[in-house]
């Protein structure tokens, strides 16, 4: 016996937490390019300033955030797949006990 236990029902529930999170991330995604579309920081001098400084950064974040909520889909998935595989052998395993 290794001595690992796993709350398979907590882990599951866990698991659907993540759908939220991606809902979340994928929203503040949508919001961050619906405000960088276009040159929102102006065309003057000011503006053309700042984007040469803050364009290249903010359009890296904005494809960080789409990547993350499909990282956190992923998470999620990964827990709820780790929890029926344990779920699936603890029964196979208690099923094997029984029939002896």
């Amino acid at each position: 016996m290794t001595g690992f236990e796993a709350d398979v029902d907590r882990l599951s529930a866990h698991a659907k937490d993540f759908d939220g999170l991606v809902e979340r991330a994928a929203r503040i995604s949508a919001d961050l390019a619906q405000a960088l579309e276009g040159a929102p920081w102006g065309d003057d001098v000011v503006g053309r300033s700042f984007a040469a400084a803050h364009a290249k950064p903010a359009s890296e974040t904005a494809t960080r955030l789409t990547g993350l909520a499909a990282d956190l889909g992923r998470a999620g998935g990964s827990f709820a797949e780790a929890a029926r595989r344990y779920q699936a052998g603890d029964a196979g395993a208690a099923d094997s006990i029984k029939e002896l």
